[in-house]
């Protein structure tokens, strides 16, 4: 009867809408719950709206299952690390939220093509700010995925950010060469795609992988100007859904310092970014 009435209340949300929905005082929430607020989240961000699912951090797990029976727990503080210490004071200082508990609500990071077969375990120490003279909104957090197959995967920890865009761009993956040959296979949608190459900025086209299906779109965006920025930067991974950015430098956990370069170096590509659009209008 509850899911009845879950459901009920939910088709009453009117669409494209910034939703909430806090779990927190819920004492039980099961599997069929978490699989019909998964399947409402997924649809009502395909019509426009954003939904944010919290508070399942009061609750304790009756097995890893992402769908496991979850019951209300008096809530324990946690001692923080050294590094979540350093976070949290990061954070504080710029105004930031930071939650470092695991969070559950990765969908969005299932949007990239990167991890369309490289199921995600855990996200946890999640900061989200803005940049808002570009009306750009980001978040950075810690990525638990696996890379193969059963009883052959790897597990891998890595800080990634996405970054929303205020301005559509075309969808791309861009990756340093010959990284992804040595450690994962590649971004399955754009197997068999060829290289994408600038004839004019053969560094640029030695040193990164560019793919994408749309190759008229991306060779107007990778302007002069951008493709100038990105040469002098260190990046494994940039890719485009079309709307939001994926970035990674690092197959492992960022520190506080590179998370701080990470910023910086978006703030500036978003401002690259905008430019280029404002030139174009």
């Amino acid at each position: 009867m509850s899911v009845l009435k879950l459901k009920s209340l939910l088709n009453a949300v009117p669409k494209a809408q910034n939703l909430k929905i806090n779990l927190s005082t819920a004492r039980l929430v099961d599997l069929t719950v978490l699989e019909n607020l998964e399947d409402f989240k997924r649809m009502y961000e395909r019509n426009g709206g954003n939904v944010r699912i919290s508070g399942l951090e009061h609750h304790v797990a009756s097995t890893s299952h992402r769908y496991a029976l979850r019951s209300q727990i008096t809530p324990i503080p946690h001692k923080l690390s050294q590094r979540q210490q350093a976070i949290k004071k990061l954070a504080l200082k710029h105004q930031w939220t930071y939650r470092q508990e695991i969070l559950w609500d990765d969908s969005y990071l299932r949007n990239f093509r990167f991890f369309e077969i490289r199921p995600i375990e855990r996200k946890t120490n999640v900061i989200n700010g803005e940049y808002p003279e570009y009306n750009a909104q980001w978040e950075i957090s810690d990525i638990t995925f696996d890379e193969g197959a059963l009883m052959a995967s790897e597990v891998y920890n890595t800080t990634v950010q996405v970054l929303q865009l205020p301005v559509e761009i075309p969808e791309f993956v861009l990756e340093a060469e010959g990284f992804f040959d040595k450690i994962f296979d590649r971004v399955m949608a754009y197997t068999g795609q060829q290289d994408i190459d600038f004839k004019l900025f053969t560094k640029f086209s030695s040193e990164f992988l560019l793919k994408g299906e749309d190759e008229k779109a991306i060779r107007a965006f990778f302007t002069k100007d951008v493709i100038d920025f990105l040469e002098n930067e260190n990046i494994y991974h940039i890719e485009s859904n079309g709307k939001d950015l994926l970035i990674f430098r690092y197959l492992r956990l960022a520190r506080v310092a590179e998370m701080t370069k990470m910023l910086e170096f978006t703030k500036e590509l978003v401002h690259v970014i905008v430019d280029k659009n404002k030139n174009a209008g």
